[in-house]
């Protein structure tokens, strides 16, 4: 199991990995955030509930098997 942590600052959302930076996609690429939740075990449902999140609080957290 694996924790994720999505921080958005402006259009940067950098995602941490059991508490350590992984990588920074970009939110204004729709596609390229919505495929890394997805490469990280979410459903399309989990993804738009977790997107939204986001844009409203500016961080999410879920864990996964992956």
């Amino acid at each position: 199991m694996h924790k994720y942590r999505l921080v958005r600052d402006r259009s940067a959302v950098q995602v941490f990995v059991d508490g350590i930076p992984k990588v920074t996609v970009d939110a204004n690429q729709r596609n390229e955030l919505r495929n890394y939740m997805v490469s990280a075990g979410l459903t399309p449902a989990e993804v738009n509930q977790k997107v939204h999140e986001l844009y409203i609080t500016n961080t999410t957290e879920f864990t996964t098997g992956h």
